[in-house]
């Protein structure tokens, strides 16, 4: 694949930004032994509170296969709990699980991290644009410069 200086100028910022992450990445997974994804889907469990797991896979923009493995880890993790629906039976309710609830409130690892002080330096409207191309990198299907449709991953 013959890159243009300008793929090669964004997919080496890229690489840049995501070895800033690393040391928060490692933070997160010594105390609470958990990824910056994984703490990403806890914190939206947070805020949909105790929900099926069908509409946190929703408000995760997850099928239910990918889902359910999220589930799966994020409770072996003792982030999540899992339990029967008191209304009907054939619906499993996701929650927090007081982990889950302590890694979602302690935010001195982001706050602290560098990727997260440099983000915050950006003035309004750099921050804005970088959130709009964010947004748009981790939506798909994604279209290539070639014309081939790539499949974003959630």
């Amino acid at each position: 694949m013959v890159l243009d200086p300008t793929e090669r100028r964004v997919l080496r910022a890229y690489l840049r930004a995501v070895a800033l992450a690393e040391p928060l990445q490692r933070k997160l997974a010594s105390q609470h032994g958990i990824s910056l994804a994984d703490l990403a889907a806890v914190r939206v469990l947070a805020r949909e509170g105790e929900v099926p797991i069908s509409a946190y896979g929703d408000a995760l923009g997850m099928p239910r296969s990918t889902i359910t493995n999220q589930v799966d880890r994020l409770e072996r993790a003792g982030l999540v709990e899992r339990l029967a629906s008191p209304t009907d039976r054939r619906v499993t309710l996701v929650r927090l699980a007081p982990a889950g609830r302590k890694a979602v409130e302690e935010t001195a690892p982001l706050r602290d991290s560098e990727i997260v002080t440099r983000l915050l330096a950006l003035n309004p409207t750099d921050q804005a644009t970088l959130a709009d191309l964010l947004e748009r990198v981790v939506e798909g299907p994604l279209q290539a410069a070639s014309g081939v449709t790539i499949e974003a991953s959630g």
